[in-house]
């Protein structure tokens, strides 16, 4: 089971890279597509797509998003817009300055330390037999898995997100669009 970012990273590395610039449906589709963006920081790819801009903002009111600007790797766990949407009133809350702290924390339990692919994790999964965990910037894990044909990732609290969109990979880092909001332990889902 994995359980350091430099192992991820280093088997990120190793792995081939099969990309596409196609849509993605998690439903239908067998591998999960990449939109390469080479020229790009992480930082202008993800202000860049219109299904991860409250993310984009997010990250900007969190004063989080230079970090993707910068030379280092990271590998974000992306809630879309409509993961968001999904928390309500909660969601808008997060983004006001009193809960900046709290935003924080929350996103840093999004990003792990590297470039890690998708097609880095599923070998991860296969070589973990079935799941791979990874450190996040936060306090916790996070562990891959699969359901079916798509990619998976669970929270320590057993909540499970699902690769949403198309994955968006640029010069620093890797993008994965999640279906859901990770909350941190104790938050009522």
């Amino acid at each position: 089971m994995m359980k350091t970012a430099p192992r991820a990273f280093a088997l990120a590395a190793a792995c081939g890279l099969a990309l596409s610039a196609c849509s993605y449906d998690p439903v239908e589709d067998t591998e999960t597509q990449v939109a390469v963006n080479d020229g790009d920081t992480l930082a202008s790819a993800l202000s860049g797509n219109e299904d991860l801009s409250t993310l984009a903002d997010a990250l900007s009111e969190a004063e989080l998003n230079s970090l993707f600007d910068g030379p280092g790797s990271y590998t974000v766990l992306a809630p879309t817009d409509s993961a968001f949407e999904a928390l309500g009133e909660r969601g808008g809350a997060l983004l006001s300055e009193e809960q900046r702290p709290l935003l924080v924390g929350l996103l840093r339990d999004h990003i792990v330390v590297g470039h890690i692919t998708p097609d880095a994790i599923r070998s991860a999964i296969e070589s973990g037999g079935g799941s791979a965990r990874m450190a996040t910037m936060g306090d916790g894990d996070v562990t891959f898995g699969m359901d079916g044909d798509v990619l998976t990732v669970t929270a320590p609290n057993g909540q499970t997100a699902r690769i949403a969109a198309q994955v968006v990979e640029a010069g620093n880092g890797v993008a994965l669009p999640i279906d859901s909001v990770l909350l941190p332990e104790g938050a009522d889902q």
